[in-house]
């Protein structure tokens, strides 16, 4: 019996690299209500480093993937001819607006956790912290949205 061959298509690599890329930008997200709950609960002093941590990965790793992700997505929607599906382009406005609360609301989120931790405000931490959970929550239900859309494709 011959050995069988594995066929790979350039539509199955970028596929891959798109979900790889869609792991990399959102996966801690999924994280970060526990992180934020435990952090909540140590020294107010010992609170900035979570977030300028958040604040790096999301400048470093999140925005070049969410790069990855539209790239790879704009080219397997064209390869697979589905531009004309409803699906593809709610996900695709769906990224728009995930990657746009992350950008804003959530960084400006962050940054004032990190500055009033640093800062010793508790009271100013609770409220900025309550904003950020809230936001966090509306971005994840976002993903997980985009994620049934690009799975079930309906339309």
């Amino acid at each position: 019996m011959p050995p069988s061959v594995v066929a790979v298509t350039l539509y199955d690599v970028v596929l891959w690299l798109h979900i790889t890329a869609v792991v990399t930008a959102f996966g801690a997200l999924f994280a970060y209500p526990v992180f934020l709950a435990v952090n909540a609960r140590a020294p107010i002093a010992e609170r900035a480093a979570l977030h300028r941590a958040q604040i790096a990965f999301s400048k470093r790793v999140t925005g070049p993937a969410i790069g990855v992700v539209l790239l790879a997505g704009i080219y397997l929607a064209t390869d697979a001819d589905l531009w004309s599906e409803p699906w593809v382009g709610s996900s695709l406005l769906l990224l728009f607006v995930i990657a746009g609360l992350g950008a804003t609301i959530l960084r400006r989120g962050e940054e004032r956790l990190a500055a009033t931790a640093e800062e010793g405000d508790e009271p100013g931490y609770a409220a900025a912290l309550g904003r950020v959970r809230t936001w966090t929550n509306v971005a994840l239900g976002l993903i997980v949205l985009t994620i049934f859309l690009m799975a079930a494709k309906p339309g």
